[in-house]
């Protein structure tokens, strides 16, 4: 146990995430380091997202590892990296596509370790290279500051799985992934527009027709009301 004053904690420094204005606006002033969670349902756009993240924490000098576990390095994958404009000259970013947690505590422990390391999917991570919710908090509570970001599957409205669950329960920023819009849902404050746009046309499109169901779902609400003519 750790006990604090109240001049220890007015005292304590913190680093913030220089955010460029899009990113600030949808997630606001975030500090640098914790468990972060982006989950959705396929075809939405996450893993467009973390890479369009991952070019965002380059642009910054942050160094980041995208662990690419469930893609690999397929030709979707390769054709994400191009929309997500991650070209040969960025040189901050690097990727892998096999990961356990052991390795990525020896690889944190080093001195030019990544400052942000992306994990697709969290799903994958636990079935098949053996993570374990305690095992990602540690690394969260021993590299403090740094910042952790598990892309996870949907079962319904919520995190697929008992440890994406507890995972989730641990990250002070979580983002949902609906119709290529990144949507703040996290503890605390986000940015005064609460939302980043991951692919205009995308997002125009399915947000579009989703506003046409609920406004038909609205008229045939009205039209079953007893009394209605």
């Amino acid at each position: 146990m750790r006990a604090l004053s109240i001049a220890n904690i007015e005292e304590r420094k913190y680093s913030f995430i220089p955010f460029s204005a899009p990113f600030r606006e949808a997630f606001g002033n975030k500090e640098k380091g914790g468990n972060w969670i982006v989950y959705g349902k396929s075809g939405h756009g996450k893993t467009r997202f973390v890479l369009q993240l991952a070019k965002e924490f380059d642009r910054m000098g942050y160094r980041v590892l995208v662990a690419s576990l469930e893609m690999g390095f397929s030709a979707e994958f390769q054709n994400d990296l191009k929309e997500a404009g991650i070209r040969s000259k960025i040189q901050k970013i690097i990727f892998t596509d096999a990961l356990t947690v052991p390795d990525l505590n020896e690889l944190m422990e080093k001195q030019r370790s990544p400052d942000v390391v992306i994990v697709d999917s969290l799903q994958y991570f636990v079935n098949q290279y053996d993570a374990t919710a305690e095992g990602i908090i540690a690394l969260r509570k021993k590299f403090r500051s740094k910042i952790f970001i598990y892309v996870s599957h949907v079962e319904g409205k919520e995190v697929e799985g008992k440890t994406a669950y507890i995972v989730k329960r641990d990250c002070f920023v979580r983002i949902q992934v609906q119709g290529f819009r990144a949507i703040y849902i996290g503890r605390g404050k986000g940015g005064p527009k609460g939302y980043y746009t991951i692919w205009d046309k995308g997002a125009e499109r399915m947000w579009l027709d989703t506003e046409k169901t609920n406004n038909q779902d609205e008229y045939e609400q009205e039209i079953d009301t007893p009394g209605h003519e």
